[in-house]
C-alpha cells in the first residue's frame, strides 16, 4: 500500500469526498504524485538529519492496524484473564455472596471507561494527540495489573478495576480514532474487521491462561503474563509513526533545505524558490490552514445525541449497548453455573470461553470485509435472527458439551451482529460536522460501558436472588433483549437498508419497471 493510501477520505457536509485532512485536525497524505518526493525528505527525524529507521513501514495502515489490534487484545488479557478465576480468588480468601462482588468489580471496570471516556474523547479532538496517551494508557494498565495482583483487600481490587477501565478508553477511542485517520475508506471494514478481532483474541486466549496458570502456579501467575504481554505492546506502540508527523516532518526538512539553498546560492533564490514552494512547501501551509480552521464544537452528550438522530447511528448505538448488556450478564455468572451444575475448575471455564471467542478470531476480518463489499444491512439482521435460538438451549442441564456448543454458537452470531457498528457509526459521523474519529468511538465505548456494568450488576444480582432460577432468567432476558432489537437493523442499517430495499422493489414490480436500488437511504 502506498503512503498516499494511508488516510481514509474525508467528507463533507455537501458529501464531496476528497483526500483532504479531517475535521478534527489530522492531517491526510500527500498525492501518489507528490510520494516520491515526499519519502526523498523523509531521511531525518523532527530536526534531525539522523536516519528515521523503517519509516515506511511504521506509518503504514496495515502497521497500525496490528499496533491497534495487539493493544485492544492485551486489554481485554488484562480484563478477561481474571473473569474464570476471579470466583474461586474470592472464594479462598472467605468472601460470601461471590457473584455479587465479582459483578461489582466488573463495574468497576465499565465505570472506569464510562466516566473517563467524555473527559478522554473531548481532550484528544481538541488536541489531536495519538501516540502519546496510547504509550501512556499501558502504563497505567500495567500499574492497575500490578495493584490487582499484589493487594487483596477488596476496596483495593475496585480501584484496580476501576484504574484499568480508565487506560481501556484510551485504546477504544484514540485507537480506533488512530486506525480509521490512517486507512482508505474503502477499505475501514476490513482493518476494523481486523481490529476488533483483537477482542477476540483478548477473550480467546486470557481464560484458559487465567484458568491454566491459576491452578497450575497460584495467583501471581496469570498478572505476570500480562505484564509480559503488555511489556510488547508497549514497544509496538513506541514504534508508531503518525501521517500527520510525517507532513509537518516534511515541511520542517523543506525549510532547511531551502535555508542552505538559500544561504549558498543568494542569486538562484528568486530562481529556485517559487517551484519548490509550489510542490513541496504547500502541504505544511495546507497543515496550518487546517488547523487553524475553525470546527464545529459539540458537547459529549451532543455527539450522542446528533449520532443517535440517524436511524443508522442509533441502529449501531443500540446494538452496541444490547451486546454490552448481555455479555455484562454472563460474565459474573456463566462461572458459577458450570461450577454449580458440572462442578468443574477454572481450567475448564477457560476453554470453554475459548471455544465461544476462537471462531470469532477468524470470524471478525470476514465480517468486515463482507460489510465493505454488500453493506451492514446483510450481517447484522440475520446474525442476530441467527443467536435467538441457542440462549433458551443454554439452560439445559443434561449435557456440558451442548451447553459450550450452545454458548459459542450465541457468542459468535452476536459478536458478528455488533461488528459492523463501528463502520456504521463511523460512516454517519463523517457526514456529520463537529463529530470526529475520536468522538464516534467514545459514543460506543460510553454505549458499551453503560451496558456492561449494568449488565454485570443484574446478571449478579439476578443470578444471587431468584433462586433456583436466576440463570433461567438472564437466558431468557437475553433473548428478549436481541428479539427487541431485530426491527432496527431491519428498518435502518447500511446504505439502504432492507425495509427499503423490499419497499422500493415492490414499488418497481407495481409499476413495471426495475426498483431504486442505487439510491441510498437519508437517515
Amino acid at each position: 500500500m502506498t503512503p498516499s493510501e494511508h488516510i481514509a477520505p474525508s467528507v463533507d457536509v455537501n458529501g464531496t469526498t476528497s483526500r483532504a485532512p479531517s475535521r478534527s485536525g489530522k492531517s491526510g497524505p500527500f498525492r501518489d504524485n507528490e510520494s516520491k518526493a515526499r519519502w526523498s525528505l523523509l531521511k531525518g527525524s523532527h530536526g534531525s538529519s539522523q536516519p528515521l529507521l523503517g519509516v515506511k513501514w511504521r506509518s503504514s495502515s496495515w502497521f497500525i492496524t496490528i499496533v491497534v489490534t495487539l493493544g485492544v487484545a492485551t486489554d481485554l488479557l488484562a480484563y478477561a484473564i481474571v473473569v474464570p478465576i476471579l470466583p474461586y480468588r474470592l472464594q479462598s480468601l472467605h468472601y460470601t455472596n461471590v457473584s455479587s462482588l465479582t459483578s461489582w468489580l466488573l463495574f468497576a471496570y465499565s465505570m472506569g471507561i464510562f466516566l473517563c471516556t467524555f473527559p478522554v474523547g473531548y481532550f484528544f479532538h481538541k488536541y489531536p494527540l495519538r501516540r502519546a496517551p496510547l504509550i501512556a494508557a499501558v502504563l497505567a494498565l500495567d500499574l492497575a495489573v500490578i495493584l490487582f495482583m499484589t493487594i487483596n483487600t477488596y476496596w483495593v481490587m475496585v480501584v484496580s478495576r476501576f484504574i484499568q477501565g480508565a487506560s481501556s478508553t484510551v485504546v477504544l477511542s484514540v485507537g480506533f480514532a488512530l486506525l480509521t485517520e490512517n486507512v482508505p475508506e474503502e477499505n475501514i471494514g476490513r482493518q476494523m474487521g481486523f481490529a476488533f478481532s483483537g477482542i477476540s483474541i483478548g477473550m480467546t486466549i486470557a481464560p484458559p491462561i487465567g484458568g491454566a496458570l491459576y491452578k497450575h502456579m497460584g495467583w501471581h501467575a496469570p498478572f505476570i503474563f500480562c505484564i509480559i504481554a503488555l511489556t510488547f505492546d508497549l514497544v509496538l506502540r513506541l514504534l508508531v509513526v503518525e501521517q500527520k508527523d510525517l507532513r509537518r516532518w516534511e515541511a520542517k526538512q523543506e525549510q532547511k533545505r531551502l535555508a542552505n539553498t538559500q544561504s549558498q546560492s543568494p542569486a538562484n533564490v528568486s530562481v529556485n524558490t517559487e517551484p519548490v514552494e509550489n510542490n513541496v512547501v504547500t502541504p505544511e501551509a495546507a497543515v496550518e490552514k487546517q488547523e487553524e480552521k475553525e470546527v464545529v464544537e459539540l458537547s459529549p452528550w451532543k455527539v450522542i445525541v446528533t449520532i443517535c438522530s440517524s436511524g443508522r447511528g442509533m441502529t449501531g448505538f443500540w446494538l452496541t449497548f444490547m451486546y454490552g448488556l448481555i455479555i455484562g450478564m454472563l460474565e459474573p455468572t456463566l462461572t458459577l453455573r458450570v461450577q454449580a451444575i458440572w462442578h468443574k475448575e477454572s481450567d475448564f471455564v477457560g476453554l470453554i470461553y475459548l471455544a465461544a471467542a476462537a471462531p470469532t478470531f477468524i470470524t471478525g476480518p470476514i465480517i468486515g470485509t463482507l460489510a465493505d463489499k454488500f453493506g451492514a444491512e446483510y450481517i447484522m439482521l440475520p446474525c442476530l435472527i441467527i443467536a435467538l435460538p441457542w440462549l433458551p438451549l443454554m439452560m439445559l442441564k443434561d449435557s456440558l458439551a451442548g451447553f459450550i456448543v450452545f454458548f459459542a454458537l450465541s457468542e459468535v452470531a452476536l459478536q458478528c451482529a455488533s461488528s459492523p457498528t463501528g463502520l456504521e457509526i463511523t460512516l454517519v459521523a463523517r457526514k456529520t460536522p463537529g463529530i470526529s474519529e475520536i468522538h464516534q468511538f467514545a459514543a460506543l465505548n460510553v454505549a458499551f460501558a453503560i451496558s456492561s456494568s449494568i449488565g454485570a450488576v443484574v446478571g449478579g444480582q439476578m443470578y444471587d436472588h431468584i433462586s433456583p432460577s436466576g440463570w433461567a432468567a438472564i437466558c431468557w432476558f437475553a433473548l428478549g433483549m436481541i428479539a427487541m432489537s431485530l426491527p432496527l437493523p431491519f428498518l435502518f442499517s447500511g446504505n439502504k437498508s432492507i425495509y427499503r430495499r423490499l419497499i422500493d422493489r415492490g414499488k418497481g414490480a407495481e409499476d413495471g419497471g426495475g426498483t431504486s436500488e442505487s439510491q441510498p437511504q437519508v437517515d
